[in-house]
């Protein structure tokens, strides 16, 4: 008896490539070779090259991905956006339509972003998971504009998903929180590493004019203030130098404060302490060159950096909020936004003995979250 295939239809109209999207292709990966009945379908914002890139590789390797292009994408207040602009919403709801999908997943790193894919499948009556994961009070995640009607307008879009996939207990708690009542499953992000060289680490450090006798502390991720907290990061290793003497601080990747956060090292007059470089394809050869990686953000998931530096055995020190605070050990953490409890938990970091919890993490990455075991997890909880 002939079957007939499932039709899954991706959307992702993110501007710009960040963890999120990484988790989202590598789900799109999984179900696109996947041994059931399926056709897998990816509509995704026209001028996000390095989304495209990886999409053209699972085109590529597998045969099984069909790709559209979008002419819009999210932008700041994008939820008030959405409910504004129903040219574009139409538009998506066609573009859908075409496709004939028994359903649609939804990428959104917060409920705004996404929010005209989610709106539209809802318009064309298609079945539709949102694969959102955070969900904080715009107060904290946003722009301070308009926060209480637009928390207002965020409850609408919480209510619209069939069903929502986050990444973590602590994000489901906080979706309750907003007012969602459709099923949620949690589906731990996964990460893959390749084992780091010996020799990679002279190598790094020498590249990059780093002493053997410094430690090394490198904080990854967009170069953005309100959420990432670089900003305070400096600002703290400014106050606290000399406590802080024989760290060298790393800035590794780009974004819109880029220049501004090389501006205030150089005005703090810490060139020699910190510096900004760009993102490295192969977070193995950084993780070989450092000895610690820093988390100072003010709001977040569960970073993929944190998973692989886990999975390098290295120890993290990170601002107890989200995803840090639910799986690092506490000896670790310091209060969000407390530059001296930054300081210190550096050196109390830098000065202890890890071994045992950064022996205690890797195993739980290699095991718990491998990206293998997320797709599988992922696609349980999509075709459930």
């Amino acid at each position: 008896m002939m079957t007939t295939r499932k039709r899954l239809f991706f959307y992702s109209d993110a501007p710009e490539f960040g963890g999120h999207e990484a988790m989202t292709v590598e789900a799109a990966r999984h179900l696109a070779a996947s041994k059931q009945d399926l056709d897998v379908r990816f509509a995704f914002y026209q001028k996000n090259k390095q989304l495209a890139m990886k999409l053209l590789e699972i085109q590529r390797c597998s045969g099984n991905l069909e790709l559209k292009t979008l002419q819009y994408g999210s932008a700041s207040l994008q939820a008030m956006r959405t409910l504004l602009n129903s040219r574009k919403v139409d538009s998506i709801v066609q573009l859908m339509e075409r496709a004939q999908p028994d359903m649609v997943i939804v990428s959104q790193g917060r409920i705004e972003s996404g929010s005209m894919g989610l709106l539209a499948a809802k318009r064309a009556g298609l079945r539709t998971i949102s694969y959102l994961p955070m969900a904080h009070h715009t107060a904290v995640s946003g722009k301070p504009i308009a926060t209480g009607l637009r928390e207002k307008i965020n409850r609408y879009f919480y209510r619209l998903p069939d069903k929502i996939v986050t990444i973590s207990e602590g994000a489901r708690r906080m979706l309750r929180a907003r007012g969602v009542v459709c099923d949620v499953a949690v589906v731990p992000n996964g990460v893959a590493v390749r084992a780091i060289r010996p020799s990679e680490r002279q190598t790094f450090r020498v590249a990059h004019g780093i002493g053997n006798d410094e430690y090394v502390v490198a904080v990854f991720g967009r170069i953005a203030f309100r959420q990432k907290a670089q900003d305070f990061a400096v600002e703290t290793i400014a106050t606290f130098r000399r406590e802080l003497l024989g760290c060298r601080f790393l800035f590794i990747g780009s974004g819109p404060d880029e220049q501004q956060l090389k501006t205030k090292i150089s005005s703090l007059d810490l060139a020699r302490r910190a510096q900004v470089l760009p993102w490295n394809d192969d977070p193995a050869e950084v993780y070989a060159g450092i000895d610690m990686l820093l988390i100072p953000s003010r709001f977040e998931g569960v970073p993929l950096v944190m998973l692989e530096a886990m999975s390098c055995g290295l120890p993290i020190v990170a601002s107890n909020v989200d995803g840090m605070a639910e799986l690092l050990p506490s000896e670790w953490l310091f209060a969000c936004g407390n530059p001296k409890a930054m300081a210190d938990t550096i050196l109390q970091v830098r000065n202890g003995d890890n071994a045992s919890l950064a022996q205690s993490n890797k195993e739980f990455v290699l095991s718990e979250c491998s990206i293998a075991r997320f797709g599988n997890r992922f696609s349980e909880a999509v075709l459930a």
